[in-house]
């Protein structure tokens, strides 16, 4: 049996985190984010990807937020502790999946996790 595209496929995923190993960061807060290569033989680090926050006082520049899509717009994914309807809609049309589904939960596991719903493997 061979792997149907979805599963062999190598992903971008973004996490929104402080950097204790968790998805514990609103998207809005993020003043970057760690970007990881997820596949069925595994996870790995890719780099940090510095930006300037857009949430500002509860409201949202929405240039910070354009700039903020254009650099993870390699990404399939971004796991967030919480992120408004408005950014998750344009993420969404920007053909990255946010999600705040694994808000709390370890790095690695949610990205296993959001990996195999996403591509069946």
């Amino acid at each position: 049996m061979t792997d149907t595209p979805a599963q062999s496929a190598t992903l971008k995923i973004a996490v929104a985190t402080k950097g204790h190993g968790q998805v514990d960061l609103h998207f809005g807060h993020a003043d970057d984010f760690h970007v990881y290569e997820v596949d069925k033989d595994g996870i790995r680090f890719v780099e940090k990807r510095i930006v300037e926050h857009y949430c500002q006082g509860g409201f949202g520049d929405e240039d910070k937020r354009e700039v903020i899509i254009r650099a993870l717009s390699d990404c399939a994914g971004l796991l967030v502790a919480k992120v408004g309807d408005g950014p998750k809609k344009r993420l969404q049309d920007a053909g990255i999946d946010a999600s705040d589904a694994f808000a709390y939960g370890a790095t690695e596991e949610s990205l296993r996790a959001w990996y195999t719903a996403r591509s069946g493997a």
